[in-house]
């Protein structure tokens, strides 16, 4: 879902936390338009994220927020672009043509990233949204606050006094377990007649953590919460290369 639920935020620390999301979706009877929205409940693995988006014939990818991102040998990390059409039509038509992406217009939405290692230069992922914004050919991803699981529901009534029900509501909707509170996957994809859901969908499964990454990531989590992580510099690695 995608209205923000800060947009009648009156603290910035409100807007620091915000990330309720109503989607407002485009009739799909018009001029043939559709749109879907994924929604998963598992964190993304960077490395794996950004070698699909580099295969998104985009040229402009713009503001993507993970400088500090480190990479395997195989990963291919998207690069800034200034702008302009790629000269090599050719090229570009095939890459759209094997895109998974392929007929997609507008794409928006929140997305969960798994720190790559829990160091903190990097273990800010567990607890930051990051906004994914496309139009046309620009594509952006970049933090958009810290996530609501963050802190506790306790904690997050005051900044809902004037509007009770709004707390209710995010807590329903965009709240997906106890444990990670509204960290999640929720991005709205619109397009013409031949994107494909299917293919989208498994294209960004594959980008998930897998169960096992997932268990190591719990246990990553709980030594960061506890504040362990930081003070012990042989915690470097994400995940078991065995």
């Amino acid at each position: 879902s995608t209205t923000s639920s800060s947009s009648d935020a009156t603290t910035e620390e409100q807007q620091h936390h915000s990330h309720s999301h109503s989607h407002s979706h485009d009739s799909p009877d018009q001029l043939g338009i559709q749109n879907f929205v994924y929604k998963r409940s598992r964190p993304f693995d960077a490395g794996r994220l950004l070698t699909l988006l580099n295969g998104w014939p985009i040229p402009i990818k713009e503001n993507l927020d993970w400088d500090d991102l480190q990479t395997s040998p195989e990963t291919v990390v998207v690069t800034q672009t200034e702008g302009g059409e790629d000269d090599d039509n050719d090229d570009d038509n095939a890459s759209s043509n094997n895109s998974p992406f392929q007929g997609v217009l507008r794409s928006k939405g929140f997305c969960w990233m798994a720190p790559q290692r829990w160091t903190k230069d990097d273990n800010y992922r567990h607890d930051t949204a990051m906004y994914w914004s496309h139009a046309g050919k620009h594509l952006g991803v970049t933090s958009a606050g810290k996530w609501w699981g963050t802190i506790t529901k306790e904690e997050m009534e005051p900044y809902f006094k004037s509007n009770p029900q709004e707390l209710q509501r995010i807590i329903k909707e965009d709240f997906v377990s106890d444990e990670w509170g509204d960290r999640r996957q929720e991005l709205v994809f619109i397009g013409t007649g031949d994107m494909d859901e299917e293919a989208i969908a498994k294209a960004l499964d594959d980008c998930l953590l897998t169960p096992r990454e997932m268990k190591s990531y719990q246990e990553e989590a709980q030594y960061y919460e506890l504040g362990l992580s930081n003070n012990n510099n042989q915690r470097m690695e994400f995940y078991d290369p065995n």
